[in-house]
């Protein structure tokens, strides 16, 4: 980034410091695999045969990591969504220069084992900054995300660009076939019918199931959008579209790209979705990031999982997206002032609702929830719920799920 563009960005980074400050504000498809970048060799993808004996998880586990961070388990299969275990200060954020806690990822994130998938609407830092060093604590996993975060993780590539020549190798290199960017034009999987005014030229409207290799999983991506996070200051706006040679220390440079909403299924042994859980690292306008009827006429979502932070910039977040999803429970994450360290408890968003938001979001659930749920062992009532870092919800399987016999 040249002189002139990093002091524009700080600058912008300033300005919204300064309002942060001022305003106590935080911040019906095919399915079929993912084409990789050609050349790239994609994870094992064999699984065992369908056999209708084996019986579909008895629940599904969900442990909340903090900021957007979810790690989703169902019998050996699970995803990540991608958290914030690195909380730079907002003096870092602002002014000066921002990197991953390698040993503090090291030491915060769970057992990792299964995990095939990590997922990520965006990437802005607090959602991108860590993945790297998550990829090596889960090996045999690969991330979903955008184009810009493609962009911005090829600084880790063992192929850089030409233009990268000088720069020294990176110490851990990630390879190109382990991050995927699911709106890349030339494979894209999106759906854009929500918001046709974002497809990209030569981009199919309706988007298309990916299966994630060696798991029985498959993910679903759908447009959506960001909110500006403080008065009329859009913090981290815009795409990344070139390859780095270096990942970003100012927080301004992790650039957004194309925001994302998805479905996550875990199937059963015939292939088909027994656990539907969405996932939204935004808070959106309906009918953005919302998946289209026929997606979701073959099974209920199980779990919202939603972004609170700055709902109140969207129209009618969270009870419009709950009332189109109507999903049997729900989580609202991203609550959490994030410039705080995460070894303690962290305070919320200043001048963030959340009694409000809770509230909303119970009344827009449907009026069943089609079973019970438990949070940290205990049976709860509240089916629309704000986790504290390391709560543990199970969810059990809904009627008739995986009864059938395969065809």
């Amino acid at each position: 980034m040249d002189a002139r563009r990093s002091a524009v960005a700080r600058f912008v980074v300033a300005r919204f410091a300064v309002a942060t400050l001022l305003s106590f504000v935080g911040c019906g498809s095919a399915e079929q695999p993912f084409a990789p970048t050609p050349g790239a060799t994609p994870p094992d993808a064999a699984m065992p045969p369908p056999d209708a004996a084996t019986p579909p998880p008895a629940t599904l586990e969900v442990q909340f990591l903090g900021v957007a961070g979810y790690l989703l388990r169902a019998g050996d299969d699970a995803v990540l969504t991608a958290p914030l275990f690195t909380r730079p200060s907002l003096t870092d954020v602002t002014v000066g220069a921002i990197a991953s806690d390698a040993a503090l990822v090291q030491a915060s994130a769970p057992p990792l084992d299964g995990v095939r998938a990590i997922v990520s609407g965006h990437a802005h830092y607090d959602h991108f900054l860590d993945t790297p060093e998550l990829l090596q604590e889960a090996p045999d996993a690969t991330l979903y995300s955008n184009v810009t975060g493609a962009h911005i993780l090829a600084a880790l590539a063992p192929d850089p660009a030409p233009a990268c020549a000088p720069s020294p190798p990176p110490a851990v290199p990630l390879p190109r076939a382990r991050v995927v960017a699911m709106d890349d034009p030339a494979h894209s999987v999106v759906d854009y019918r929500p918001c046709e005014a974002q497809r990209p030229a030569g981009a199919p409207d309706h988007g298309t199931w990916v299966r994630v290799p060696g798991a029985r999983v498959r993910l679903y991506a759908i447009c959506s959008s960001h909110p500006d996070q403080v008065g009329p200051y859009h913090f981290g706006a815009g795409s990344v579209d070139a390859d780095l040679c270096t990942l970003p220390t100012v927080a301004d440079d992790w650039r957004e790209g194309q925001t994302l909403a998805l479905l996550i299924d875990f199937l059963d042994a015939c292939d088909r979705p027994v656990y539907r859980i969405y996932y939204q690292d935004a808070p959106t306008s309906v009918p953005s990031g919302i998946p289209p009827a026929d997606v979701l006429a073959d099974k209920r979502v199980d779990l919202a999982l939603l972004n609170v932070g700055n709902y109140d910039k969207v129209v009618d977040a969270p009870a419009a997206t709950l009332a189109a999803l109507q999903p049997r429970f729900a989580l609202g994450g991203h609550w959490e002032d994030f410039f705080q360290p995460a070894s303690a408890m962290p305070p919320p968003l200043p001048l963030t609702d959340l009694a409000a938001w809770t509230q909303a979001a119970a009344a827009a659930l449907p009026s069943t929830a089609d079973g019970v749920w438990r949070r940290n062992g205990a049976a709860t009532v509240e089916r629309a719920v704000l986790p504290s870092p390391s709560d543990r919800f199970t969810i059990a399987l809904d009627a008739g799920a995986g009864a059938a016999s395969c065809p």
